[in-house]
Protein backbone atom coordinates (compact mmCIF):
# COMPACT_ATOMS: atom_id res chain seq x y z
CA UNK A 1 0.00 0.00 0.00
CA UNK A 2 1.23 3.56 -0.89
CA UNK A 3 1.49 5.41 2.53
CA UNK A 4 2.18 9.05 3.06
CA UNK A 5 2.84 9.60 6.80
CA UNK A 6 2.27 12.82 8.61
CA UNK A 7 5.02 14.79 10.11
CA UNK A 8 3.88 14.25 13.48
CA UNK A 9 3.33 10.43 13.04
CA UNK A 10 6.27 8.38 14.94
CA UNK A 11 9.55 6.68 13.26
CA UNK A 12 8.91 3.69 14.94
CA UNK A 13 5.30 3.16 13.30
CA UNK A 14 6.68 4.60 9.76
CA UNK A 15 9.53 1.85 10.17
CA UNK A 16 6.98 -0.67 11.32
CA UNK A 17 4.92 -0.08 8.27
CA UNK A 18 8.06 -0.41 6.06
CA UNK A 19 9.09 -3.51 7.65
CA UNK A 20 5.45 -4.49 6.34
CA UNK A 21 6.00 -3.92 3.21
CA UNK A 22 3.90 -0.53 2.72
CA UNK A 23 5.81 2.09 0.38
CA UNK A 24 5.68 4.78 2.87
CA UNK A 25 6.79 8.41 2.64
CA UNK A 26 7.04 10.78 5.81
CA UNK A 27 6.66 14.11 5.48
CA UNK A 28 9.19 14.97 8.00
CA UNK A 29 11.80 13.03 6.31
CA UNK A 30 10.91 14.99 3.04
CA UNK A 31 9.28 17.90 3.20
CA UNK A 32 9.25 19.14 6.76
CA UNK A 33 6.27 21.90 7.91
CA UNK A 34 4.60 21.19 4.92
CA UNK A 35 1.43 23.11 5.56
CA UNK A 36 -2.21 20.43 5.78
CA UNK A 37 -3.54 21.62 2.35
CA UNK A 38 -0.15 20.79 0.60
CA UNK A 39 0.21 17.35 2.61
CA UNK A 40 -3.70 16.40 1.55
CA UNK A 41 -2.84 17.52 -2.04
CA UNK A 42 0.70 15.66 -2.07
CA UNK A 43 -1.23 12.51 -0.93
CA UNK A 44 -3.47 12.64 -3.68
CA UNK A 45 -1.11 13.45 -6.62
CA UNK A 46 1.01 9.99 -5.14
CA UNK A 47 -2.05 8.30 -4.59
CA UNK A 48 -1.18 7.49 -1.06
CA UNK A 49 -3.14 7.16 2.26
CA UNK A 50 -2.60 9.36 4.45
CA UNK A 51 -1.65 8.52 8.59
CA UNK A 52 -2.08 11.45 10.48
CA UNK A 53 -2.75 12.80 14.69
CA UNK A 54 -3.65 16.30 13.06
CA UNK A 55 -7.82 17.22 13.36
CA UNK A 56 -7.12 19.69 10.52
CA UNK A 57 -7.73 16.86 8.21
CA UNK A 58 -11.11 16.34 9.18
CA UNK A 59 -12.08 19.92 8.86
CA UNK A 60 -10.16 20.06 5.07
CA UNK A 61 -11.92 16.56 4.17
CA UNK A 62 -15.18 17.05 6.08
CA UNK A 63 -16.06 20.76 6.86
CA UNK A 64 -14.42 22.08 3.47
CA UNK A 65 -15.25 19.47 1.04
CA UNK A 66 -11.42 18.88 -0.13
CA UNK A 67 -11.72 15.11 -1.65
CA UNK A 68 -9.59 12.11 -0.01
CA UNK A 69 -9.70 9.80 -2.87
CA UNK A 70 -6.45 7.49 -1.21
CA UNK A 71 -8.49 8.14 2.22
CA UNK A 72 -6.76 9.66 5.36
CA UNK A 73 -6.59 7.56 9.12
CA UNK A 74 -6.82 10.25 12.39
CA UNK A 75 -5.50 8.33 14.91
CA UNK A 76 -6.99 9.35 18.76
CA UNK A 77 -4.40 7.62 20.83
CA UNK A 78 -4.94 7.96 24.53
CA UNK A 79 -2.98 9.59 27.21
CA UNK A 80 -2.31 5.97 28.92
CA UNK A 81 -0.59 4.42 26.09
CA UNK A 82 3.21 3.93 25.89
CA UNK A 83 4.78 4.83 22.82
CA UNK A 84 5.53 1.56 21.48
CA UNK A 85 2.01 0.49 21.89
CA UNK A 86 0.91 3.08 19.85
CA UNK A 87 3.10 2.45 17.69
CA UNK A 88 2.51 -1.33 17.17
CA UNK A 89 -1.57 -0.73 17.18
CA UNK A 90 -1.31 1.87 14.76
CA UNK A 91 0.84 -0.20 12.38
CA UNK A 92 -2.12 -2.90 13.05
CA UNK A 93 -4.67 -0.96 12.12
CA UNK A 94 -2.98 -0.24 8.58
CA UNK A 95 -1.75 -3.16 8.22
CA UNK A 96 -5.80 -4.33 8.24
CA UNK A 97 -6.54 -4.13 4.88
CA UNK A 98 -3.92 -6.94 3.83
CA UNK A 99 -4.13 -9.42 6.99
CA UNK A 100 -7.74 -10.21 7.50
CA UNK A 101 -7.91 -13.48 5.38
CA UNK A 102 -11.49 -14.71 5.20
CA UNK A 103 -12.97 -11.24 6.12
CA UNK A 104 -14.27 -8.32 3.98
CA UNK A 105 -10.81 -6.45 3.50
CA UNK A 106 -11.00 -2.49 4.50
CA UNK A 107 -10.96 -0.09 1.55
CA UNK A 108 -9.67 3.19 3.18
CA UNK A 109 -9.98 5.34 -0.30
CA UNK A 110 -12.38 8.21 -0.39
CA UNK A 111 -13.17 8.30 3.47
CA UNK A 112 -11.37 10.25 6.53
CA UNK A 113 -11.41 7.63 9.16
CA UNK A 114 -11.05 8.35 12.63
CA UNK A 115 -9.72 5.11 14.68
CA UNK A 116 -9.44 5.75 18.65
CA UNK A 117 -6.95 3.31 20.06
CA UNK A 118 -7.10 3.17 24.10
CA UNK A 119 -5.84 0.60 26.89
CA UNK A 120 -8.84 -2.04 27.26
CA UNK A 121 -10.04 -2.11 30.93
CA UNK A 122 -8.48 -4.94 33.20
CA UNK A 123 -10.80 -7.83 34.02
Amino acid sequence: MRILADENMSGVTVAMLRDSGHDVVWVKEERPRTPDPDVLNWATRESRLLITFDKDFGTLSQRDGRPVPFGVILFRISDDLLADEADRLIAQNVNAQMEWPGYAQVDWAGYLWVINIRKRPAS
